[in-house]
């Protein structure tokens, strides 16, 4: 395995560079060669501390390789190493996350750069902000992650990769985590949501409107629909113009109650030659009005587009 990692690094790096990626002492580590590593900027720098230990503040990853022990990884390619150290779909989550977050931020007074740390197995991954920390002249190396961002399971990715591949799925909750969310919970929400959408069923009356007449019908969720709620609402910074410290099942209710009794029916647009529908109600359980968009799919069914709480006074 170790070799036929080190080939693919050749694609990547050349020869030379991959020559030196991989020390292969058990509790070893793998550094970046220097051509392949980024400008150093402030905070780069190995500083002393702990009593003749040093920390070096830069991307970092801790995995265990078979054949070779527990590997620590410094530098630049953090991203592209990590795919080839552990199972599948938790090395394309961590690709996709951790190529979407700062290399560095500042908490609390300190410098801090992303890090990943695995379980020996490799189903299982951390990733946040610290540091390396180096002792014994650079033979022993602790990673050390200060900020803790998301903690997530091979079998967590794997529960809705039929919405989201799972470096999609990396991408998306590490935006949620920029834009504000605690990526854990946004993480929740999806796998609540995607246990929860098939199970939906709520009736549409039916409406006499501008833009046609439309009979009553099943309304349900579909993958697409569920996907496209589940993306338009962590995409968005939590407490704006979205559903917050609500739990999935009590979305999917308010939404069942919009369609089933609501308090305005009004024409959408067109798309792709469906008329959709616009059902708005007030929701005393979240204190402001929920859209709920639908379009037919066949006669007396329909299928949800999506659903929010509206920015504006549009509806």
């Amino acid at each position: 395995m170790l070799f036929g990692f080190l080939i693919l690094g050749l694609a990547f790096s050349g020869a030379s560079a991959t020559a030196n990626l991989v020390n292969s002492t058990v509790n070893g580590t793998v550094t970046v060669p220097s051509e392949l590593t980024p400008e150093k900027k402030p905070g780069d720098e190995v500083r002393p501390q702990f009593g003749g230990a040093t920390v070096v503040v830069e991307p970092f990853i801790e995995a265990f390789v078979p054949g070779v022990g527990w590997v620590v990884a410094v530098g630049s390619l953090v991203a592209l190493i990590a795919k080839y150290l552990y199972s599948k779909p938790v090395s394309e989550f961590t690709e996709g996350f951790v190529s979407e977050i700062p290399d560095r931020i500042t908490y609390n007074g300190q410098e801090l750069a992303k890090g990943v740390k695995t379980n020996f197995w490799g189903t299982e991954v951390e990733i946040g902000y610290g540091y390396v920390k180096k002792k014994w002249g650079g033979l022993k190396k602790e990673t050390v992650i200060v900020k803790s961002v998301i903690t997530i399971t091979r079998d967590e990715v794997k529960a809705v990769e039929d919405l989201f591949s799972p470096k999609e799925y990396g991408k998306l909750l590490a935006q949620a985590y920029l834009n504000g969310w605690d990526a854990n919970d946004a993480k929740k929400l999806a796998e609540d949501f995607d246990r929860e959408y098939r199970g939906f069923r709520a009736h549409f009356n039916g409406a006499n409107l501008d833009c046609g007449v439309f009979e009553g019908g099943d309304v349900i969720i579909d993958a697409k629909g569920a996907k496209h709620i589940i993306f338009n609402h962590i995409m968005k910074k939590p407490g704006k113009d979205q559903f917050t410290h609500i739990s999935a099942v009590d979305l999917l209710n308010e939404m069942g109650k919009v369609i089933e009794n609501p308090d305005k029916i009004k024409c959408g647009d067109i798309i792709s030659g469906k008329q959709r529908i616009v059902l708005v109600k007030y929701s005393p359980k979240l204190g402001k009005k929920v859209v709920v968009v639908i379009e037919r799919i066949k006669w007396g069914m329909y299928r949800i587009v999506t659903a929010f709480p509206p920015s504006s006074r549009r509806y």
